[in-house]
């Protein structure tokens, strides 16, 4: 044979063994594996469905002189793909916790009474009558969150079984709709 022939020859196993490497690595990244090696690998976890509720920044005002109610804020987070909804409240500082949201005073709840109804605004005769409205639910959007504040949604908790001041903590429990009870730790301070 000669120095030409040889040539080809190795040239040709030298393609065929590059092409036989090729072939094992693509079929090494394929992703099919053994069962030895998927038994050595931990499970993907699964994806989030349904809600998936968060509570942050929970606190609560102390409550007024000779007054057997407060009120708890917080905001609550649902990072998940369905809308859930805070359907109910329990303290264990109270008798009662419900679900209320204030709102500017309609003229007939001003002269029926509203509700722990209180002025809000500044001088000059510009202030607002308040009323406090129960609310059955507070929804809470898919990926999005809802903020309970002064002035707005809140937790209302009422027949206190002994007064709120400033540095008490206090254990409340949320019953959201989907998700179940959450319980979360409240500090009273000052607004």
């Amino acid at each position: 044979m000669d120095a030409r022939a040889r040539k080809g020859i190795r040239y040709r196993l030298a393609a065929a063994t590059v092409g036989l490497a090729l072939a094992l690595t693509l079929a090494g990244c394929s992703g099919k594996q053994t069962k030895e090696e998927a038994a050595e690998q931990p499970p993907a976890a699964p994806a989030a469905k349904g809600p998936v509720i968060s509570v942050e920044g929970a606190w609560a005002r102390p409550s007024a002189e000779g007054s057997m109610m407060s009120a708890a804020y917080f905001t609550v987070r649902n990072t998940g793909d369905e809308d859930d909804a805070l359907v109910g409240a329990s303290a264990d500082v109270a008798g009662r916790a419900e679900l209320h949201e204030s709102r500017p005073a309609t003229t007939e709840s001003k002269a029926e009474g509203s509700m722990g109804g209180q002025t809000m605004g500044g001088s000059g005769g510009n202030d607002m009558a308040m009323e406090m409205v129960p609310v059955d639910r507070i929804t809470v959007p898919a990926g999005g969150s809802v903020e309970l504040k002064p002035g707005g949604l809140h937790v209302m908790l009422m027949d206190l079984k002994r007064p709120l001041a400033v540095g008490d903590r206090f254990q409340l429990t949320l019953r959201f709709e989907k998700s179940g009870e959450q319980t979360v730790e409240v500090e009273v301070r000052q607004p």
